[in-house]
């Protein structure tokens, strides 16, 4: 499975004025300490069906973080990517 996958953005690969183009970020369990982080290009976006999430997984030692993991997917089976 690849880590990486490039969004299309109104129809095209993304430019560099399209560095904002998330437009639905959710955080696990809070932005203090997440746990995982989830992107959508789409506002709103269903956390089941859509399979458009970028998601990261960030792993601590106490509060600081050492590694975020990235993985594609919907937002509600998020653990099981990692």
């Amino acid at each position: 499975m690849s880590s990486y996958k490039s969004p299309v953005v109104s129809g095209r690969p993304p430019q560099v004025s399209d560095l904002g183009f998330y437009c639905d970020v959710r955080f696990d369990s809070d932005d203090s300490a997440p746990t995982y982080i989830g992107l959508n290009v789409d506002n709103g976006a269903d956390v089941t069906t859509n399979n458009n999430w970028k998601i990261l997984k960030f792993s601590y030692s106490g509060t600081a973080v050492t590694r975020v993991q990235t993985a594609f997917g919907n937002w509600t089976a998020r653990a099981t990517y990692f």
